[in-house]
């Protein structure tokens, strides 16, 4: 668990792992006193003689479920304080590793998969913690006392539970990871199969205009079904791996009992033989949850390395610097050559063969019928989709296509947060001046004074006009040296349109601007206009 738990947490875990063992003492000496009282009192001895072991059966019984209850508190305590710090330190990883802005809008099935791992991961260390980590130690630790015990009535009984212990407890475990590991039910199959469904159901829920346009809705679900039942037969066989196991695992306690009750003769041969049954109960759940382990042991890697050391501006002792500014400063020229888009499930390219060259400070309209591929385009050019023909030129040696390209696009999201924090997006950096701004050349200026007012569930305190520009001055604050605008003024009057597109473009600068606009009255701004039509590019008029 090395890089995973800060200091208090590991004491928080040890101090519940000491009450999981004073919990499982206080079963098995409630378990032994009563059968030991039980064997005594066959005999018909003297009502004092069980005094002590009456008295010692009532306190165990209290102080088994009393100590449990502090247990269950101390662990889940520790592991849910665990897993708050791990998801605040893998989102800040994942902010500073990337551009908040383009995570948002980037491609959708890609980072559904993405999103999706980080948060099984993160909860993987839940399981880790809860199933294995702390039951191990509990019973290595009652198992090792037990056999001490045992030994010092019979020795012989000692060895019996001994080797039942480390069949129940190492070797069924062992065993069962192993299965696991191999085979196609493998941990690696299921967790690829769930990336597949996870992937699907994005492609579905937010592209369903697009598939049921294209007539790729039929084709798309049934992937999506036949997705879903391999991820249930996968999960089913690696269900049946572990339930074997773990039935194994449970039969070797009463083995074990009954070998113990064989093996010694006396009275003490039923103390003895329950007290091995209990201590059995602590290792069973071991092999059960072995199988999972080496999922779970490959998410945790994948956590320990989003989190480790100082990725992402965490700086490893608690404290989570924010991502700095990103957007990359100078002129840029980008060049298309030939760039072929296609959609899964789609029956055509969605770009074929574009040929377009951005020099820097260029600006180009982009114009077409709705479909045609423009917002396509633009995903193109900022890398957020992936070329399945051609290249895209231009980007400077070691820079991400985000720090090159980026701005406002057609499925930008607006959080529920803060004006301030939707412009921001968590970057250190940007003064209210700087803020100020970019909503002014926004056209967003009533909000210059109200950076900490919140704006809603996507936006939903703000009018269709107020929503865009503020995804517009988003764009600003940071802006690329390439910057990208679809519609950057959707559902504002002519005349605020005109107002906030010029300023938008003079805020810009030296930077080459292309925007997708329906708007003829805007094409007179551009040095030129391009027509996408079908994936393909018209001749480019000069504006």
């Amino acid at each position: 668990m090395t890089g995973l738990l800060t200091p208090g947490a590991l004491v928080r875990l040890v101090f519940a792992g000491l009450l999981g063992v004073f919990t499982e003492v206080a079963g098995i000496g409630l378990v032994g006193t009563a059968t030991w009282m039980i064997v005594r009192a066959a005999e018909q001895p003297p009502l004092a003689a069980l005094a002590v072991a009456i008295a010692a059966v009532r306190a165990f019984a209290l102080l088994k479920g009393g100590i449990r209850y502090a247990e269950r508190l101390a662990s889940h305590d520790v592991v849910l304080r665990v897993l708050a710090d791990l998801r605040a330190r893998a989102f800040a990883a994942l902010a500073a590793r990337r551009d908040p802005a383009s995570e948002v809008s980037s491609q959708r099935a890609s980072h559904a998969d993405a999103l999706s791992r980080v948060v099984s991961d993160v909860d993987a260390v839940q399981d880790l913690l809860l199933r294995a980590v702390l039951p191990a130690g509990v019973a290595a630790v009652v198992g090792v006392a037990a056999v001490a015990g045992v030994g010092a009535a019979d020795a012989r009984a000692a060895a019996l539970l001994a080797a039942g212990l480390l069949v129940a407890g190492v070797a069924l475990p062992l065993l069962g990871n192993a299965l696991a590991r191999t085979g196609p039910a493998s941990a690696a199959a299921i967790a690829g199969t769930r990336g597949e469904v996870a992937e699907s159901t994005v492609d579905l829920v937010h592209g369903a205009a697009e598939l049921t346009a294209f007539g790729a809705m039929p084709a798309a679900l049934a992937e999506a079904s036949a997705r879903g039942r391999r991820l249930a037969r996968l999960e089913a066989r690696a269900a049946a791996v572990a339930g074997l196991v773990a039935g194994v695992a449970a039969v070797i306690p009463a083995a074990t009992a009954v070998g113990i009750a064989a093996l010694v003769h006396g009275p003490a041969a039923p103390v003895l033989a329950l007290v091995a049954l209990t201590v059995g109960e602590v290792v069973t759940p071991l092999a059960a949850a072995a199988a999972r382990q080496s999922e779970v042991r490959g998410a945790v890697d994948r956590v320990r390395a989003l989190v480790g050391g100082r990725i992402g501006g965490w700086d490893g002792a608690g404290v989570a610097e924010g991502p700095q500014r990103r957007a990359l400063r100078g002129p840029v020229s980008v060049r298309l050559r030939e760039v072929t888009v296609r959609y899964p499930h789609g029956t055509r390219a969605a770009l074929d063969g574009v040929d377009l060259d951005l020099p820097a400070g260029r600006r180009v309209a982009v114009v077409g019928s709705s479909g045609a591929g423009k917002s396509t385009l633009l995903d193109a050019i900022a890398g957020r989709i992936p070329v399945a023909g051609g290249r895209v030129d231009g980007m400077p040696a070691g820079a991400e296509p985000w720090q090159v390209a980026g701005g406002v696009f057609a499925d930008a999201h607006v959080f529920h947060a803060t004006v301030r924090d939707n412009l921001t997006l968590g970057r250190d950096g940007f003064g209210d001046r700087e803020l100020r701004g970019a909503l002014e050349s926004a056209g967003l200026s009533e909000y210059g004074d109200r950076l900490d007012e919140l704006v809603g569930e996507d936006g939903g305190r703000l009018s269709g006009g107020q929503r865009q520009r503020l995804l517009l001055a988003r764009a600003l604050v940071d802006a690329p040296p390439v910057l990208l605008l679809d519609e950057p003024t959707e559902g504002l009057d002519p005349v605020a349109a005109d107002a906030v597109l010029a300023t938008a473009l003079r805020a810009a600068g030296e930077r080459t601007v292309v925007v997708v606009t329906h708007r003829r009255a805007d094409l007179a701004r551009f040095d030129e206009v391009v027509t996408v039509e079908g994936g393909r590019l018209a001749r480019p008029a000069t504006g």
